[in-house]
């Protein structure tokens, strides 16, 4: 069952391995990434910042569709890492239940334009905001569990 789907260029980092993991009572990160999911180098470091007694997958969005529907997480508090909100409309259209979405960390680079201190979102990646929003999935800004939660109006 995912808990929690954040978007978060960092993708596995120590907020969210201290804070978050712990407040939601993750069993396993889920990075979705079809890039990242073949860079072997990558998916090691990723499996050694993770806390002891969680999983990680490091995986394609289509494999995570598929071990959803094929009840692979069952009975697992899954928090869902991608580094752009498209992937999670990909998710979400292949029937995955994504119950909210957590705004992390988008540096302001690439041709952003700051939201907050720590988002910077280009056209496309507000424009898949809306599609998610328009999907029934609440969007959010909370950089760590402790702070008040804003939703992300567009």
């Amino acid at each position: 069952m995912v808990v929690l789907a954040r978007i978060d260029q960092r993708l596995i980092h120590g907020l969210v391995v201290n804070q978050w993991a712990p407040a939601l009572q993750v069993k396993r990160f889920m990075v979705v990434d079809d890039l990242l999911c073949n860079n072997e180098e990558i998916k090691a470091s990723m499996r050694m910042a993770k806390p002891a007694g969680t999983g990680v997958s490091v995986i394609s969005t289509e494999t995570a569709i598929n071990n959803f529907k094929a009840g692979k997480y069952d009975g697992q508090r899954v928090l869902i890492l991608v580094k752009e909100p498209e992937t999670l409309i990909r998710l979400a259209e292949g029937g995955v239940e994504i119950p909210k979405v957590d705004l992390g960390i988008m540096f302001n680079e690439d041709g952003r334009t700051p939201v907050t201190r720590f988002i910077a979102l280009d056209d496309k990646e507000k424009a898949d905001l809306a599609t998610i929003k328009g999907m029934g999935i609440p969007v959010v800004i909370q950089y760590v569990p402790t702070d008040a939660e804003e939703v992300y109006e567009g």
